[in-house]
């Protein structure tokens, strides 16, 4: 009963976790009409409403946008009384760089609010600002705001109780932890994997993932903690700017690398270098101004690289690319996202306000799938390079290993042999007359009769026995742990097992025999007199007559009893 329970109670907490976290106000909406004064009248003139014939008329929704002005008025009214008992507080989220003076209904001086310095208010999350409105707002009062900052983003308004701006901001903070620490997870895999392969593909990968950090941090003030975070983000769009110019440049670098656009789709790789080329322009311009032609360029930018690369990533889908179908499948959403926000940032539309956080959710799940598809063309490039030594080292006609495929081997088994004090021997092995058989009944012939024999001899094998073609019709047999009168035992069976039936095979049926030389390794030998003595054998069984092993003499200078 205990461990029912407890799994109820789990996914109970999961599920109010989710629910926080998909929504983001579960109080009633309060109303508000939100009007601007595009002027900084002084303050006495415009609390006593003397500036109201100028407002601008409401929005059809309730935000802030001020592009074209450093410092101007707002004003926030409620549709109905904003009851005090709940202990309203009036929200800006996704503040940005503005600067916030609020004069709430009764308050005879004005409280201040931003992100970063001395009036960020760190009892709230970073998602808004938070105005606390003691009295609530009373028929016919509404609260003023004089807002310095000049940008595009958009900060939806609303009132909610305190409560519910408390949970939203643990909400808030759980859900921005899991966005980071994802990104952060997955630019350290990247930069593990080029490491170990020295594709550039993942390097471009990681520091994509890093701008992206960036990007999503100064926008949204993750980074206001760090002492002195206000005078390198607080200042001006400049940093972000520059996040987002490098963001768009390792990004295009990354999927044209991913997909090989150069060999794939070179036209639309030209496409990808011009805006790879304003975006680089972008992030150096921002070095050195702030000016608006810059956030015009990014965003430029920005659209155009995801046009073309979405282009891109649908042709070669078509294709049968699988990378490709891996880019449309994560980049579609991320760069819908991007082109929202964008379009946003540009004045044409007004995106709904969990946009910024749709943006982040893109971000993760990209960066997933992403990693996904860089894990698949990871493990085919060690696919390739396995097949590419395993063809490196193999006969392509017998399928065994080639000359420098044994050697290799037995340059392994004599260093180990050697180590344990073991025995060895070698078997140099010819197919007697093979010559004969290629001139009678062709190369194909010739070739199965090799693979025949291989078959049969490495039946005659134990586990831990090499076998490979040493060159046309001769093979070296690597036999660790047997002295020389096992392995001419080993020798003969395998002699035997060839002579005695005929190799048979559709064209013809042949009868074939072995020649074969045996050599024990002795003590201080070198591998080039192993094999010459070996050689010698072999060439004693042919002039003895062929069909026979032969074991070779010791080398000269040993001492036999």
């Amino acid at each position: 009963m205990g461990e029912p329970g407890y799994r109820y109670a789990w996914w109970r907490r999961l599920s109010l976790w989710l629910l926080l976290v998909l929504s983001p106000s579960l109080a009633a909406a309060v109303e508000l009409e939100v009007r601007e004064l595009r002027d900084d009248p002084p303050v006495a003139e415009v609390l006593a409403g003397l500036h109201d014939a100028r407002l601008l008329p409401p929005r059809d929704r309730p935000y802030l946008k001020q592009p074209t002005r450093s410092v101007q008025w707002w004003r926030v009214a409620a549709r109905g009384p904003v009851a005090a008992g709940d202990r309203p507080q009036l929200l800006l989220r996704s503040p940005y760089l503005y600067r916030v003076e609020a004069w709430a209904p009764g308050a005879a001086q004005p409280t201040r609010h931003a992100l970063y310095g001395d009036d960020a208010d760190m009892r709230h999350a970073h998602r808004a600002l938070v105005v606390d409105l003691p009295g609530g707002i009373p028929p016919g009062e509404v609260v003023w705001l004089r807002v310095e900052g000049r940008h595009g983003v958009v900060s939806p308004v609303s009132v909610e109780p305190l409560d519910q701006v408390l949970r939203d901001d643990l909400a808030y903070m759980g859900w921005r932890s899991l966005v980071f620490t994802t990104l952060l997870v997955l630019t350290i895999l990247g930069l593990a994997f080029w490491g170990g392969t020295g594709e550039r593909s993942y390097a471009y990968f990681s520091a994509m993932l890093a701008c992206a950090i960036g990007y999503l941090a100064t926008m949204g003030g993750d980074l206001r903690w760090i002492p002195g975070s206000d005078a390198l983000f607080a200042s001006g769009p400049r940093v972000n700017r520059i996040f987002g110019g490098l963001g768009i440049i390792c990004s295009n670098l990354f999927i044209a690398s991913y997909l090989a656009l150069y060999r794939n789709a070179p036209v639309l790789n030209r496409f990808v270098h011009v805006g790879t080329a304003v975006a680089a322009a972008t992030a150096a311009g921002s070095l050195f101004t702030e000016a608006t032609v810059l956030r015009w360029t990014g965003n430029f930018a920005l659209l155009y690289s995801a046009v073309v690369l979405l282009l891109a990533a649908t042709v070669l889908s078509v294709r049968g690319v699988r990378a490709a179908r891996v880019v449309l499948a994560s980049w579609s959403p991320l760069m819908v996202f991007c082109g929202l926000a964008a379009a946003e940032m540009m004045g044409l539309w007004v995106g709904p306000t969990w946009l910024e956080e749709g943006l982040a959710a893109a971000f993760v799940l990209a960066s997933l799938l992403l990693a996904l598809g860089l894990s698949d063309k990871l493990l085919q490039l060690r696919r390739d390079r396995d097949l590419a030594s395993r063809q490196a080292t193999m006969d392509p006609v017998t399928k065994i290993l080639n000359r420098h495929g044994i050697e290799e081997r037995l340059f392994k088994e004599v260093e180990e042999a050697r180590a344990r004090g073991d025995t060895l021997s070698i078997a140099f092995v010819d197919l007697d007359r093979f010559k004969e058989i290629n001139d009678r009944h062709g190369h194909a012939v010739g070739d199965q009769c090799l693979r025949i024999v291989c078959w049969r001899l490495r039946n005659q094998l134990r586990r831990g026995d090499m076998l490979g073609r040493y060159g046309g019709d001769e093979f070296l047999v690597v036999l660790p742990g047997h002295d020389a009168p096992s392995a001419l035992a080993v020798a003969e069976r395998m002699r035997v097992s060839v002579h005695c039936r005929p190799l048979a095979m559709p064209e013809a049926s042949i009868a074939a025999s072995l020649s074969i030389g045996v050599a024990e390794l002795a003590p201080g030998e070198s591998m080039s007199s192993l094999f010459e003595r070996a050689d010698t054998a072999l060439y004693a069984s042919k002039a003895a007559g062929r069909n026979r092993a032969t074991a070779a003499a010791p080398p000269e200078g040993q001492w036999t009893t």
